[in-house]
């Protein structure tokens, strides 16, 4: 197997801050929010995809010793990463016992329950925010700016990969929010099923018609409860989009202001993409195996393979631990190219929180070198500080490593201020085309003009 030489950090770092370029990262004013009494390393190079608030502190609280309790928020995990979450916020409160934590995780629909929250007034002091959320939550002010405070602690955007912390800034270059972590996409395979199957594992140079070859020998027919099928592809759109990327499509235009993924790159690659399920009859929906997602389907072997990224590592471990799997890259297309997604979160403060400086205190402490660490080594994700990207953690988890790499030929999952509702309009084509309802072309035919519309408003 041929193998991939180890990026060292400062290439890594340089792959990243272009992509941040491709995400629209490039200063320009915006908004009436004054950066005059920020300095510079409070603020990254803006966003200008999107616009700043007309309103924002523009200091920091001084810090304080009362007693504060903070509602802290985000979405539901595996139990394994919940425990983790939990535990990293006992850590902060036995260093800070003057503020304690209320930990209240939202189930089922993140983005519309915390919309509802929002509406009514009833929003965590600190909580998860997804690149979906963030254009809408920084223009509308409802976050807490944390340059000031990044600036009073020494806490610089450029400890951060551009491409993560980019996406919670606006055009003049406030921070909202700091990357937790970040994910890329990867196949997982089953080890036992490739060997039992007399099939050779994945190799770093495998290709898009090497990966359909492979799902079509590992597909066992059977009944709705005994079949085992090469790999389970589920109708999203941040799963499909690799794929659009490697063929050399896009999503929006140059300047963001139309949808091209009904181009040929866009209509091949979802051919591709569905031809697991609708040519060879070697992928399979989770819903269609009882699963709620394609890691439970493969971690029950109902699936040989899986596109997902390192959310899956302690979700085997805790639930399917006697499953022996590998990690192999995204194939790469008949082009020569491979591409990924790249997806990352922040911690974020309501701007109308009680206690700022708490608030401020308790977001230095779950982006920091500690808990990112301890994410890294539990397996849950990828650090978005730069100082870890030489861990040793890499040198001993190769599928980890795999998925670290990935970052050189990824694409940042973020479209500017629409990409909720891209998403949506993107899921709905690739269902259409799994379920057989629509060909490629005439559901992205329709899922670009709906985007389009949307991009007028």
């Amino acid at each position: 197997m041929k193998s991939v030489k180890r990026l060292s950090a400062a290439l890594l770092i340089l792959f990243l801050v272009l992509l941040s370029a491709c995400s629209g990262s490039e200063a320009s004013p915006g908004g009436s929010s004054s950066t005059a009494n920020i300095a510079r390393s409070g603020l990254t190079g803006g966003n200008s995809l999107i616009d700043c608030p007309d309103t924002t502190n523009i200091s920091a609280e001084p810090p304080g010793n009362s007693n504060v309790t903070l509602t802290v928020s985000g979405w539901t995990s595996s139990p394994a990463e919940d425990a983790l979450v939990q535990a990293n916020l006992n850590k902060f409160h036995q260093a800070h016992p003057n503020i304690t934590l209320k930990w209240s995780p939202i189930t089922g629909d993140y983005p519309t329950k915390m919309r509802a929250n929002v509406a009514s007034g009833n929003v965590p002091d600190v909580f998860y925010l997804s690149t979906d959320m963030a254009p809408e939550y920084i223009t509308a002010g409802k976050l807490l700016d944390l340059s000031p405070y990044m600036v009073r602690d020494g806490v610089k955007a450029d400890d951060y990969y551009p491409s993560l912390i980019t996406p919670f800034s606006c055009k003049n270059g406030l921070v909202y929010g700091l990357p937790k972590d970040w994910g890329t996409l990867g196949v997982f395979y089953n080890k036992q099923m490739f060997q039992a199957a007399g099939v050779p594992f994945p190799s770093d140079n495998w290709t898009w018609n090497d990966m359909r070859s492979v799902a079509k020998k590992l597909t066992k027919p059977g009944n709705a409860a005994t079949s085992v099928y090469g790999i389970t592809l589920d109708a999203q759109s941040q799963r499909w989009l690799a794929f659009l990327f490697a063929s050399g499509g896009s999503v929006l235009n140059s300047d963001g202001t139309q949808a091209i993924i009904n181009s040929q790159a866009g209509v091949e690659s979802l051919n591709f993409y569905s031809a697991f399920q609708r040519e060879d009859h070697s992928a399979v929906r989770p819903a269609d195996v009882a699963a709620p997602w394609a890691g439970d389907a493969f971690g029950k072997q109902r699936a040989a393979m899986a596109l997902e990224g390192p959310w899956l590592i302690p979700y085997m471990s805790g639930q399917f631990s006697s499953v022996q799997y590998g990690i192999a890259p995204v194939p790469i297309a008949p082009n020569g190219k491979r591409a990924d997604l790249i997806f990352t979160n922040s911690w974020s403060a309501y701007s109308q929180t009680r206690y700022p400086e708490a608030a401020w205190e308790l977001i230095k402490y779950m982006t920091g070198k500690d808990v990112q660490g301890s994410q890294l080594h539990a397996g849950f994700a990828l650090p978005s500080l730069k100082s870890l990207a030489d861990d040793p953690y890499f040198q001993k988890q190769p599928g980890f490593k795999t998925l670290f790499e990935a970052a050189t030929y990824g694409y940042a999952d973020n479209f500017g201020p629409h990409t909720g509702v891209i998403h949506d309009k993107l899921d709905q084509a690739v269902e259409k085309v799994l379920l057989g309802r629509a060909d490629a072309k005439s559901a992205l035919d329709i899922a670009a003009q709906q985007i389009n519309n949307e991009l007028l408003t």
